[in-house]
């Protein structure tokens, strides 16, 4: 098994191993001393001794990639209006529904109330109807039905000169009320009436100028979020071909395109959905204010019509059917002095018995149960006045930006008393209570990777930091490039370190295989010849211990055939039993004074 890094640069060892005295002690033991005389004074070895240790060896696939929060989001409201409050910075930790910012929100307060009344109102009224009559209208039905009845034995009795006075007074109010129409309007009514009509015909003008005007603002800011957003289109295309170019320049000298290109293009192409975002909101403003315009003409040309009705309704005087009314009320009192003074007592008594007839039937209406048909109606203007306060303090609620959850905010781009912008969200809300990175791994390696496996990172902002990850997930589907396959693989972290910021370069080494407790000796120790390995000890196995300036140049070797087992970029496994703790092994073409660790891993033939 290798753990060598596929599609990146490996920035650091892939190896862990448990003790790192122990190491030190694999490496060279203690011949780095270049302190004393005599070391310094030695002969230039063309080969350096080590002796195999035991420990823990990992396997692991490197890659590379940026720091993310676990979550970011771009806040803006969802009505217009003016920024009354920001109410958090930038870089303030926020709980989950905490207010960031408000919008004038008089108006919509206004509402809120407006639709409470009204569903007060209708809730006493099913309430009412519900109950049935209260006593007191009872009460009331009942008094009048006695009235009726003293009304019929006073017809029944004899007639006093009060009845003949209040049959002459009704005559009279009946000649009267029909003088008045056909006298035609008063000069009063008629200018009151014409008034109001030129009133509401102002306020007509003045609503459709209006949403005319708020019409061609949100036309004006969807061009200018169409136009931003071609703009940002134009600027990733560019930077993506250069990058291209470059890219291809670059592989012929087996080199990556630079962080720095890479970090440009990626923010060229979220400024690209930033503005596709804004534009969707510009045009969901602007049908919003096409709608506005629609039905707020509309009912200002119902007000227009409506006065204008009244006006040629006063000016028109009575027609025919009203005039009729007023001469059949005059005959009917005519009739009712009649009978008080003649003959026709009849008819008042037939007057009083229908009187006492209507009160009874009034009496009955209050003392039944009410009708079905009145409860639903009722109540349908209740769920009515309802579902209109729900509404009305759903866009009071939407006047309030709030952090849909716990988090840090990364952007404010609001002020007081001004208008919210059409191309910027409003706030940027980061989730920074974990990161992740994603990575990708060529097709070769990712066949090793499973979710829940261990990964160690590391940021070049903190080369001695070091933090624990998992694999979250692998991608099913593949990213082909120009020459190879490779899969995304997204990695988890959890860190409380404030250091640690979005954006920071980090290198993964995924842990796919790990042992402990094994016999372990450096790559470089190790060479192939025709299909076994073997590893070179010198007769002498006391040297290791020896001075520098007590070895031979050239000591006595001889050639052990090995057997190995899991490697990495600088150990292999040996789990054949001719090597111990106590072999001196001999490591050709290392400076004794240098690290047999260090450089690159031996090539082809060398070892495995």
């Amino acid at each position: 098994m290798t753990a060598v890094k596929r599609g990146g640069p490996l920035r650091r060892t892939l190896l862990t191993i448990l003790g790192i005295l122990a190491l030190v002690g694999l490496a060279y033991g203690g011949f780095l001393l270049f302190g004393t005389s005599s070391a310094s004074t030695a002969p230039r070895l063309n080969y350096t001794l080590v002796t195999p240790q035991q420990g823990t060896l990992s396997a692991t696939v490197n890659a590379s990639g940026t720091m993310q929060p676990r979550s970011v989001v771009n806040l803006s409201f969802s009505s217009t209006g003016t920024v009354a409050e920001v109410l958090t910075d930038v870089g303030t930790t926020v709980a989950k529904d905490a207010p960031l910012a408000r919008l004038d929100s008089r108006d919509l307060e206004l509402r809120v109330r407006q639709s409470q009344a009204a569903l007060a109102q209708a809730q006493a009224g099913y309430e009412r109807l519900k109950a049935g009559s209260s006593p007191e209208e009872i009460a009331a039905a009942q008094a009048q039905l006695a009235q009726s009845q003293a009304q019929l034995r006073q017809v029944q009795g004899n007639v006093t000169p009060n009845d003949i006075a209040a049959a002459r007074a009704q005559l009279e109010q009946a000649q009267a009320a029909l003088a008045r129409l056909l006298g035609g309007p008063k000069e009063t009514d008629v200018r009151q009436a014409q008034a109001e009509a030129d009133q509401v015909q102002a306020n007509f003008q003045a609503q459709r100028d209006s949403l005319s005007t708020a019409k061609s603002r949100a036309q004006s800011q969807l061009e200018q979020a169409a136009n931003t957003l071609r703009d940002r289109q134009a600027d990733y295309s560019r930077i993506y071909w250069e990058n291209r170019r470059l890219e291809d320049q670059l592989n012929r000298f087996n080199q990556e395109l630079p962080q720095q290109n890479k970090d440009q293009e990626a923010a060229a192409l979220r400024a690209v959905q930033t503005a596709e975002e804004s534009l969707q909101q510009a045009q969901l403003a602007y049908e919003q204010a096409q709608q506005a315009e629609i039905t707020g003409v509309a009912a200002a040309e119902a007000q227009v019509r409506s006065a204008q009705a009244r006006l040629d309704n006063l000016l028109a005087g009575a027609d025919a059917d009203q005039i009729a009314a007023a001469r059949a009320q005059v005959a009917q009192a005519e009739a009712s002095l009649n009978k008080l003074l003649g003959d026709q007592r009849a008819g008042s008594l037939g007057v009083a018995n229908a009187a006492v007839a209507n009160a009874n039937a009034n009496l009955a209406r209050l003392t039944a149960n009410p009708r079905e048909a009145d409860l639903a109606n009722a109540e349908a203007q209740v769920q009515s006045a309802q579902a209109a306060l729900e509404q009305a303090q759903l866009a009071l609620d939407r006047a309030t930006l709030r952090a849909p959850f716990a988090g840090t905010v990364a952007e404010v781009n609001l002020k007081a008393g001004e208008l919210p912008g059409a191309t910027r969200a409003a706030i940027v809300l980061a989730d920074l209570s974990s990161f992740y990175v994603d990575v990708t791994v060529d097709e070769i390696d990712v066949a090793q990777l499973a979710p829940n496996q261990s990964v160690r990172l590391t940021l070049d902002a903190f080369p001695n930091m070091t933090l624990e990850g998992t694999v979250a997930r692998i991608d099913p589907l593949a990213t082909t490039g120009a020459s190879v396959t490779s899969y995304n693989v997204r990695i988890e972290t959890k860190t409380t370190d404030e250091r640690v910021r979005s954006g920071m370069s980090a290198n993964a080494d995924i842990v796919v295989a790990e042992k402990a407790n094994v016999l372990m000796v450096p790559r470089r120790a190790v060479r192939a010849e025709q299909g076994q390995f073997f590893v070179d000890l010198t007769e002498d196995q006391g040297l290791c211990q020896a001075d520098l300036a007590n070895r031979p140049l050239n000591p006595p070797l001889r050639a052990v055939a090995v057997t190995t087992g899991l490697s990495n970029e600088q150990f292999i496994e040996i789990t054949s039993t001719e090597l111990t703790t106590s072999s001196c092994m001999h490591v050709e073409g290392v400076d004794a004074r240098l690290n047999p660790l260090g450089g690159p891993p031996p090539g082809p033939g060398r070892g495995p």
